[in-house]
């Protein structure tokens, strides 16, 4: 399929999405038969063309919920035969419930459609051969960042890694903490700006790149579930997000422990399969960082366990 007729496609499919489209309405319009447009599709966009149209709907879906509109006002809107249905879909796509994500995710941005150079899906699948682990690696090293931060200007003097078996791991340390002070509607912000992201697909994940530009929300969207806990003056407050979305509000209870913060996360399954944290990789990238630290000015343990 040339590159024009699938650009007038895609670009048709998002002026129409509260339509009906089929795929005889989309085929005739690229110029092909339904049989060969199908074909043709699936071999560019790496999936069927009906699988692409049901996504696009329910990325549009969110920006509706956001908007105030009712879940089944939503759900009808774009063309699902039931609320149950709609739900499922959506929950099925980004983890969440849409009326969890009405309540708790702050913005969203449709995704721009892309026509890609070739395959996503073998975009991806080359990322699953060759950058897959590294990347994995990356988120942790990523969060790892914040905790020798605070070790850099002598907030910190302890960091404790634990890797489980599933491919979860918590990061935790006695620094700081994110600054958060029990004004409810401040600290929901500053955790939205540092870490709430949206959900990123495995096609979405096969056109990253080499992951310059990581930040703590690209690790937070990579992620099915990271719940953070902030220790600060006798306080402990705890958020829980699926692949990059509050799953409720910020929580504060009382904690005995002072100052510090844990991080526990599981990168995305649907998109690292099977891959799981290097501890090796982990010990060598860690002893890298501190050879820029005092001596003994850091303790860093790193241990595999069967639970936290």
């Amino acid at each position: 399929m040339k590159n024009e007729g699938l650009e007038k496609t895609l670009a048709y499919i998002d002026a129409h999405i509260y339509e009906k489209l089929t795929l005889p309405r989309l085929a005739g319009l690229a110029g092909y038969s339904p049989f060969y447009f199908s074909r043709l599709f699936s071999e560019v966009m790496g999936m069927p063309v009906t699988g692409y149209v049901r996504i696009r709907k329910l990325q549009y879906s969110v920006a509706s919920l956001l908007e105030g509109k009712k879940v089944l006002e939503v759900s009808l809107m774009y063309g699902f035969e039931s609320h149950e249905g709609y739900t499922r879909a959506f929950t099925q796509l980004f983890g969440s419930t849409p009326s969890t994500v009405k309540r708790h995710l702050t913005s969203y941005q449709v995704p721009a459609y892309v026509v890609p150079d070739k395959s996503p899906r073998r975009d991806f699948m080359e990322n699953n051969n060759s950058n897959l682990q590294e990347h994995l690696q990356l988120l942790i090293y990523e969060i790892l960042e914040q905790s020798l931060g605070e070790a850099r200007e002598g907030h910190c003097t302890e960091i404790k890694i634990l890797v489980r078996k599933d491919g979860t791991v918590q990061i935790s340390d006695n620094g700081r903490g994110i600054p958060l002070s029990q004004d409810e509607n401040e600290d929901q912000k500053i955790l939205d700006r540092l870490l709430a992201g949206c959900p990123v697909s495995g096609l979405e994940y096969g056109r990253m790149g080499d992951f310059s530009a990581l930040n703590l929300q690209t690790v937070n969207s990579l992620c099915e579930s990271l719940q953070v806990c902030v220790y600060r003056n006798g306080t402990c407050f705890l958020q829980d997000y699926v692949r990059g979305i509050p799953q409720h509000k910020l929580r504060a209870n009382p904690s005995k422990a002072e100052c510090g913060m844990r991080i526990t996360m599981k990168p995305d399954t649907t998109i690292f399969g099977d891959a799981v944290c290097s501890c090796d990789l982990l010990k060598e990238w860690m002893q890298g960082r501190l050879s820029a630290l005092d001596p003994g000015a850091l303790n860093v343990s790193v241990e595999v366990c069967e639970t936290f």
